[in-house]
């Protein structure tokens, strides 16, 4: 567990009638069950086209159907149907909330979510076998950050939108990294499961969404429960476009919560590689847009927004300077969302049509600025 708070309440175990459900629904034992379940649907396609861009592959996907039928259409149909429990009204509210936190969404998934992340053994050993990350840092990164910036943009997620078609190219790699290592000789399925499984996968929902509002808050934000709930409610369907089983994607905050405990409890296991990627992550995006940065900035952000047990089992070390200037930049934020908190609703849209602007333009930039070069096809 990443947090001296977590582990805790992690100790203490369920606390009610309903929590003694969710507790048992995410119980260790069922989770080692999803390790072994992938994504049928996807992997049912990209074991009958080859690899390439995410893009190139849906775009095949989409041919075929057309022409086939079969998988390719199953999964089409999947990804176009939109659960009951889908309100559009109520994503459009999650959309707005990550627009409007944007550029603390992306410091903290720099500095926390993805380094939190990279602590879970298992899970990370796919970016080990397919030196993803050691290889090319800073534009995986940036590919996030389109991933990010396409869900926001105009439609959010909703079917035919460019947020829904950049998840389901998101699912397309995701079941391409699968058939590469299955098929590699690279990957130890008896000692790390199956790659990018279940419960891979929601780990990666929570870190985009619970890890996100956690960090935000320690930023010095303080989210309302209704912002809270948003954020998880627009990631509750974006993970189901990603191809994370219902049963996965819990309903409320307060179920997420008992997932998350329980997920991180059993995926917790730092390594040399974790602090090898952790450390290689912050050193190659020091001094890059959108936060320009610097190595010893960043593992102070890190250091703060982790907490002591992450930081000291992945030997982070910063300087009391950059630590002085962290807590300097938390109370400007504090006082900066208090106001903003105050504001009108149009000065609300347009603070947040200013961050999504903001982030295009360092997404750009940071992949070069040549749309063919960019790994999904479009960028909102």
């Amino acid at each position: 567990m990443p947090t001296s708070e977590e582990f805790a309440r992690y100790a203490l175990g369920p606390q009610s009638p309903q929590e003694r459900i969710w507790w048992d629904r995410y119980s260790h034992q069922n989770l080692e069950k999803w390790r072994q379940v992938c994504d049928p649907l996807a992997d049912a396609c990209t074991a009958l086209i080859k690899r390439g861009r995410p893009s190139d592959m849906l775009e095949e996907v989409e041919r075929r159907a057309r022409s086939e039928g079969g998988p390719f259409q199953a999964f089409l149909d999947h990804c176009n149907t939109v659960p009951g429990w889908v309100d559009f009204g109520d994503l459009e509210k999650g959309r707005r909330i990550f627009l409007r936190y944007g550029p603390l969404q992306g410091l903290v998934l720099l500095c926390s979510s993805l380094v939190e992340g990279y602590s879970y053994n298992k899970p990370a050993q796919v970016l080990v076998a397919t030196g993803r990350l050691q290889k090319d840092v800073t534009k995986r990164i940036y590919e996030t950050g389109q991933l990010l910036h396409n869900m926001v943009g105009e439609g959010g997620i909703e079917p035919g939108s460019i947020g829904h078609r950049t998840l389901m190219e998101v699912r397309m790699v995701h079941s391409a990294v699968r058939q590469f290592l299955w098929h590699s000789g690279k990957w130890d399925a008896a000692k790390y499961d199956q790659p990018i499984n279940q419960e891979d996968m929601a780990g990666t929902v929570l870190e985009f969404d619970f890890m996100v509002a956690r960090g935000i808050e320690r930023l010095g934000v303080s989210l309302t429960d209704e912002e809270k709930r948003y954020m998880h409610y627009y990631w509750r369907y974006g993970g189901y476009v990603l191809g994370v089983d219902e049963a996965l994607l819990s309903a409320t905050i307060e179920e997420q919560y008992i997932l998350a405990m329980q997920l991180m409890s059993h995926l917790y296991s730092p390594t040399p590689d974790s602090e090898k990627l952790a450390k290689a992550l912050l050193r190659d995006m020091a001094n890059k847009p959108p936060f320009l940065l610097s190595e010893d900035m960043l593992l102070a952000f890190a250091e703060f927004l982790l907490g002591p047990v992450v930081t000291k089992d992945l030997h982070i070390e910063t300087t009391l300077a950059s630590r002085l200037k962290v807590q300097a930049i938390r109370q400007f934020i504090r006082t900066a969302s208090f106001g903003r908190a105050l504001a009108p609703d149009f000065i609300q849209r347009f603070v947040e049509e200013g961050n999504h602007k903001l982030r295009r333009k360092n997404i750009a930039d940071g992949l070069g600025g040549d749309p063919a070069q960019f790994a999904f096809r479009s960028l909102a």
